[in-house]
């Protein structure tokens, strides 16, 4: 059942890139060096450095993506400590109103047991907020999540997340948030450095009913640049 789904979501990002024509082709890369890599309240370094790399493809309302960081070396992990995420996704747009639908599977190249697979449907309740519901088909649990980016005065720009982790199974579950200042610097060919501040309730929420609900905050702090 989920290879079918799958096969109907990539048979619609490929025929909706196909229905383009190459004019609205944009690809753009990205590097960002971050004190820990924190993704929706977990660290997935250890509370170490990580340095991030990705690209990204856009034609008309179809886009596609790979990004690629370090992770945690596993025990007895046979390959290279790297998380490689591959995603596509189509963004409908009805006059005011708008449907993301998108696919994003997380690869671990040294340990495939944690390899996820999310769909995705997320709509712009306004220009500066997002509604976003993933489904995870894998482990099986929802984490919908709002999005809210603000440009500031003085090349500054205020990012912030809301998510819950929520399980199928019954095992613990946990909201995770995230807030964000970066500043854009123009002088040094857009190079951005930002501040943030993670929360999560409970930092096993893939854990059990047994486990004890330990919260965990973390400022974090990096560099980043689009190219």
């Amino acid at each position: 059942m989920n290879t079918r789904i799958i096969n109907m979501f990539i048979l619609l990002a490929l025929t909706a890139m196909g229905a383009h024509g190459a004019n609205t082709n944009k690809t753009t890369k990205n590097v960002a060096l971050v004190s820990d890599y924190v993704w929706r309240g977990l660290t997935r370094t250890d509370n170490s450095p990580a340095l991030q790399l990705g690209m990204n493809y856009k034609n008309g309302s179809a886009y596609s993506g790979v990004w690629f960081s370090n992770v945690e070396n596993q025990d007895g992990g046979e390959g290279a400590p790297v998380e490689m995420d591959v995603f596509f996704g189509y963004d409908f747009n009805f006059g005011a109103f708008n449907l993301d639908l998108s696919v994003n599977t997380f690869n671990y190249l040294n340990d495939s047991d944690q390899d996820l697979t999310e769909f995705s449907v997320g709509t712009n309740l306004n220009k500066n907020l997002k509604l976003k519901v993933n489904r995870e088909v894998k482990t099986n649990y929802w984490y919908p999540e709002l999005n809210y980016e603000k440009y500031l005065p003085h090349h500054f720009y205020l990012d912030a997340q809301l998510g819950m982790w929520d399980f199928d199974d019954g095992s613990d579950n946990a909201i995770s948030a995230r807030l964000e200042l970066a500043r854009d610097f123009p002088e040094f060919d857009h190079l951005d450095i930002f501040i943030a501040f993670t929360h999560i309730t409970d930092d096993t929420p893939a854990g059990n009913d047994s486990d004890s609900d330990n919260s965990q905050s973390e400022f974090l702090f990096g560099l980043r640049k689009n190219f």
